[in-house]
């Protein structure tokens, strides 16, 4: 499948300043800038959840574990299944305060969240495995590149030289000369999880999703320092 990157280059709203700096003939050009790469996604990360209660703690955990071993067989025709990873297991009493006895628990809830990442070309296929699975949500697929730090630098390497490309300009009006870099702030963010709200736990004959592409967003704070001519 052919693979399109498109480079997105926007300019923050902070307004460029130029400083007069104490040592003599030296003046400072502080400038900022945001740039975003976007490509396709090779890999979907699901989030998913499964919640079991029961009146004991044991019936809970045999619970949550039926509904594990369910999706995991579910899941075994379409991606390696020993991919599915547990991040959080929890078993909670939970109490009425409104009974007398505040002692005995109403019942145990097992709460376990997991993560499952499956290449793109396999997405809808998995969600109709996990979606067909009693019991189980889903709370969210992210979408990703296999080297999202690539595109990282690529998008910072554009806000460099966008920032370095408005302190040239502002230097030339200026007058100045002798560009040099004085300090520099960065910072990177990558795309946020889509949620899904439940909405995949619900019946469904063939539930699916479309693949969003990725945008990873760059913005650097630099200040300059540049002689006087």
């Amino acid at each position: 499948m052919r693979r399109l990157l498109i480079l997105i280059v926007t300019m923050a709203v902070v307004v460029p300043s130029v400083a007069q700096t104490k040592d003599q003939g030296l003046s400072e050009i502080t400038v900022s800038a945001t740039s975003s790469v976007t490509t396709e996604p090779d890999i979907a990360e699901f989030r998913i959840s499964i919640i079991a209660r029961q009146q004991q703690a044991t019936m809970a955990f045999k619970s949550y574990l039926r509904t594990y071993d369910a999706l995991q067989s579910s899941l075994k025709n379409v991606v390696d299944s020993t991919k599915l990873m547990t991040d959080n297991l929890l078993v909670t009493p939970f109490f009425d305060y409104k009974k007398p006895d505040r002692v005995t628990p109403e019942y145990y809830q097992v709460r376990a969240s997991m993560s499952l990442s499956v290449p793109i070309p396999d997405l809808n296929k998995a969600l109709g495995s996990i979606t067909s699975v009693e019991g189980v949500t889903i709370d969210g697929i992210q979408f990703r590149t296999k080297d999202p730090e690539k595109l990282e630098l690529k998008a910072l390497e554009l806000a460099v030289g966008q920032a370095r490309g408005k302190a040239e300009s502002i230097a030339k009006l200026e007058g100045m000369t002798d560009l040099k870099v004085k300090s520099m702030n960065t910072s990177t963010s990558r795309p946020p999880m889509i949620p899904m709200y439940g909405a995949m736990a619900v019946e469904s004959a063939a539930p699916s999703v479309n693949a969003s592409s990725v945008s990873v967003s760059a913005t650097v704070n630099v200040t300059y320092t540049a002689a006087s001519k």
